[in-house]
């Protein structure tokens, strides 16, 4: 198994997870306003402490890389630029919301999963993830107001991410909801290590990346970038 590095810091959420070479998987994560700045770089460092590992020994660095706050995802961005700066490891980025797919999907291969984002306004950041006999189906990320992505879910589907609350769906009773909780650096892993949601990883320059930032001129129904 590879050492892999993985940072989460696209919603409220500010998470580190690292996989060891022998396939064990811990993770770092607070929840709250401004806590990025404080905790991003204090928790890659108590983990490769643990691990007995230095930013050399690493195989690979994940980002979740957006759509997502501006702060949050510029700090993570901007740890990362320094932590790589003169290193030859490598740096991969991955969609925020497909990200949130990666442990259920590991869990049940026959699931649905709307993954969604808050996007302020009447709108949330979505993307839907579900196995279609033997492949996975990705839709295109998009913004969307409430009733449309209401109208795309049923029966036993979840929802995964922020915002979820703000929408009213049929089937509520029966609708899986996972909030905060399921946003977690660890969701990389799991898309890492999965054949079928790997494809999605980027490799990155580390000198010129930049992160899929939510900004409001984005909330206008059309499609985001993939």
């Amino acid at each position: 198994m590879e050492n892999l590095l993985a940072i989460e810091t696209s919603t409220a959420v500010c998470s580190i997870a690292l996989q060891t070479g022998d396939g064990r998987v811990k993770e770092k994560r607070i929840e709250g306003r401004g806590v990025h700045s404080e905790y991003t770089v204090l928790f890659i460092e108590e983990l490769l402490d643990r691990a007995g590992l230095q930013v050399d020994d690493l195989d690979a660095v994940l980002f979740s890389n957006g759509p997502g706050s501006y702060t949050g995802l510029r700090i993570g961005a901007s740890v990362i630029k320094g932590l790589l700066f003169g290193k030859s490891v490598p740096l991969y980025t991955y969609p925020t919301l497909i990200s949130f797919a990666g442990q259920q999907l590991q869990r049940d291969a026959s699931i649905t999963v709307h993954a969604v984002i808050d996007a302020r306004r009447n709108h949330l950041y979505y993307q839907q993830i579900k196995k279609n006999e033997e492949n996975l189906v990705i839709s295109d990320p998009a913004v969307l107001e409430l009733e449309q992505i209401e109208n795309k879910i049923s029966g036993a589907d979840i929802v995964i991410g922020t915002g979820w609350n703000r929408l009213n769906f049929p089937d509520k009773e029966t609708v899986r909801r996972i909030g905060l909780e399921g946003v977690s650096a660890v969701n990389l892993i799991w898309s890492w290590n999965y054949e079928g949601l790997k494809v999605h990883y980027e490799e990155a320059e580390v000198e010129l990346f930049e992160p899929e930032y939510l900004t409001m001129s984005q909330i206008n129904n059309s499609p985001i970038k993939g």
